[in-house]
């Protein structure tokens, strides 16, 4: 709500400073520069300085335009309809369409006064300068969200370490699927929300490209996935093998030890020595010690999978944000 309010009173306020400003400079036409900045304040920062360097640009062709159909053809609805046309279509090229709402109203400025002179064209160009920097200047403030995104980071972990629990209650046969289940919905959610929101913190930034977070929870997303197939492995009654036992205990602990930020080495001998087991293990001998080791086998190798995502990601980010102790979620640490 504070977030709307803040936005709210954002816009309002430019709007209002910039009609001001043009009023004070005697600017012709000068309520316009209102809806620039109103359009201008609807992108997010990370756009805003790009695209405004392009709309300047987007002014000045679509003025050069104007006047030279104006001044080859006069002043009429249908050479109106020729530049729009022309002009329309420059803009969907370089996509750029929502310029053709804030050039038009400029161009309609220059067909009311049924004249072109240097001082009209350098009004309209100002209209759209003024209206751009006030845009700019009011948009350099946003609320930060990072503490609502490392709660989402918190509540996330919080259902990941839970379901690993589950899980490896699972391959002893005492689990609640159902429960399961719920889990796995609530932390998609979880998920969805938390990656909009980082979306969110990831463009409230003018020059700096800090994707950290978003990254965060498009490695949970991937990870997501892979738990919710891993899902159907646990269906069959798994025979109390050492095998067994050695899953359930690594998934029991798998969580727990990945917030070591340099453990994943530790994880993936862990991983070969349970490979190792199952390679030396007796091949199956019932139909049901079978559909047990393939199950067991897809079960191992998903867990592998989901290690690396984990190594990627801090592999990637070990260099910035890690290394200046930032977490990972909730609280990483590194092992002494």
């Amino acid at each position: 709500m504070k977030e709307h309010v803040i936005r709210g009173i954002k816009i309002t306020s430019g709007m209002i400073v910039a009609i001001l400003i043009a009023k004070a400079l005697h600017m012709e036409f000068y309520t316009s520069v209102g809806t620039i900045v109103l359009v201008s304040m609807l992108d997010t920062k990370k756009q805003s300085l790009k695209i405004a360097g392009t709309r300047l640009l987007a002014a000045i062709l679509s003025l050069a335009l104007s006047c030279l159909l104006f001044s080859l053809f006069g002043f009429s609805i249908t050479v109106f309809g020729i530049y729009l046309f022309i002009f329309t279509i420059m803009m969907s090229k370089f996509d750029t369409m929502i310029a053709i709402v804030l050039n038009v109203v400029l161009v309609l400025h220059v067909y009311s006064l049924k004249q072109i002179s240097a001082a009209i064209i350098l009004n309209e160009f100002l209209l759209m300068l003024l209206g751009i920097t006030v845009a700019l200047v009011f948009n350099a403030y946003n609320v930060n969200i990072e503490k609502e995104i490392k709660d989402y980071q918190k509540q996330l972990e919080k259902h990941l370490s839970s379901i690993f629990s589950n899980m490896s209650l699972c391959l002893i046969n005492e689990c609640n699927y159902e429960r399961i289940e719920e889990q796995l919905r609530e932390l998609k959610e979880i998920i969805s929300a938390g990656k909009k929101r980082a979306y969110d913190y990831m463009n409230s930034y003018y020059l700096q490209h800090n994707n950290y977070y978003v990254e965060y929870f498009i490695m949970r997303s991937q990870q997501y996935y892979i738990i919710r197939s891993m899902q159907k492995l646990l269906l069959p009654e798994f025979l109390k093998k050492s095998e067994v036992m050695m899953l359930k205990y690594f998934t029991e602990e798998f969580f727990m030890n990945t917030r070591i930020l340099d453990s994943y080495e530790i994880q993936l001998k862990a991983l070969d020595a349970i490979k190792q087991h199952f390679y030396e293990a007796p091949l199956p001998t019932t139909h049901r010690q079978l559909k047990n080791r393939i199950a067991l086998n897809q079960y191992l190798y998903s867990m592998e999978e989901i290690t690396f995502i984990m190594i990627r990601f801090i592999e990637k980010f070990q260099s910035t944000e890690l290394s200046q102790s930032s977490t990972l979620g909730s609280g990483y640490e590194r092992k002494e």
